[in-house]
């Protein structure tokens, strides 16, 4: 006999690992279609310097599981041996973390291609020797997630330091390159300016949801979950006014909200109820947020005014006034 926690778990994995379909992840695979096409065109002889993707988006929109969803649903994209029994990485993809620097990346990337690379090497030796496994690696589609991580300062000299890298990337010899970027907002600053790197760049954002303009597509997110959860919804949660609450208490991020939604089924599961109800958000809202229960945006009357980035602006210590020093009064 299963045990019911076991059930539970697997429930609760299962729907975790589920890909919410919206209109953002179709869009994204018609975006990444065209870009192949593009890579294909100009491994022929055609296409345009447009070899870049930048993908923009604040955190919490989903972008990062779109991507990697949409990454790996192509068969094209993954790896293989040729007729020579050689392997062909058409597609590499690697998270840029916060500490990494252009030779970080170089060598993390020479690794995953199965090459050396020494930190004791020079930068620029590292990115030609990258440059020539790439291509010999038939790597034509490079995606670099978290890219923003590589502006480091952020002051005008190493943002243009960092458009040339990546300039650097779309002009290897007879190999077309195409370079995949995404990231917070703090990646456009890389697309603004200067024009060379715009002039070679499709870009895509991912929006934050605004309610009532998105409310339908809540709603849809809404129901999709729970009825993967086998729950059913409260009325209550289907008017304009919940709605815009969970639009509100998620900042509008749609991997946030579908994250809240799953949170909250999980919630009324675990006392066995059949149907997910305002309760059992206000509960996760709490739990994420630490909010006060006055300040919980799903029950508070005043919703409208709160802002969940200050949840726990009360507890945040108060400057403390120096003291003034009295000076002696002179005899």
């Amino acid at each position: 006999m299963i045990d019911k926690r076991e059930e539970f778990r697997a429930l609760r994995v299962r729907e975790s690992s589920r890909i919410v379909s919206t209109p953002l992840t179709k869009h994204l695979r018609v975006r990444v279609e065209e870009f192949w096409e593009h890579a294909q065109d100009c491994l022929a002889g055609g296409g345009s310097r447009r070899r870049t993707l930048a993908i923009i988006g604040e955190s919490g929109t989903g972008k990062s599981t779109a991507i990697k969803h949409v990454l790996n649903s192509f068969d094209e994209f993954k790896p293989y041996r040729n007729e020579h029994n050689e392997p062909v990485i058409p597609m590499l993809s690697i998270e840029v973390e916060y500490s990494f620097t252009p030779k970080d990346l170089a060598i993390r990337l020479l690794r995953k291609l199965g090459a050396d690379g020494s930190y004791s090497a020079n930068e620029t030796v590292l990115y030609d020797e990258l440059k020539n496994q790439l291509r010999a690696s038939g790597t034509i589609l490079l995606h670099l997630d978290e890219a923003q991580h590589l502006k480091k300062s952020g002051t005008s000299k190493a943002v243009m330091g960092l458009k040339d890298r990546f300039k650097s990337f779309l002009v290897i010899e007879d190999w077309p390159l195409h370079l995949i970027l995404s990231g917070v907002e703090d990646l456009s600053e890389l697309f603004t300016g200067d024009q060379q790197m715009p002039n070679r760049s499709n870009v895509m954002r991912f929006d934050t949801l605004s309610a009532p303009a998105d409310n339908k597509l809540v709603h849809d997110i809404l129901a999709d979950v729970t009825a993967c959860c086998g729950l059913q919804i409260d009325k209550a949660l289907t008017t304009t006014d919940f709605l815009g609450r969970l639009v509100k208490a998620t900042g509008g991020g749609i991997g946030t909200l579908i994250e809240m939604v799953r949170a909250a089924c999980f919630k009324a599961l675990s006392k066995d109820h059949s149907t997910v109800t305002a309760r059992d958000f206000e509960f996760v809202y709490s739990r994420n947020s630490g909010s006060l229960p006055t300040e919980n945006i799903i029950t508070a009357a005043a919703w409208v005014d709160l802002d969940r980035s200050n949840a726990l602006i009360d507890l945040v210590p108060k400057p403390v006034e120096p003291k003034r020093s009295r000076k002696k009064a002179s005899k």
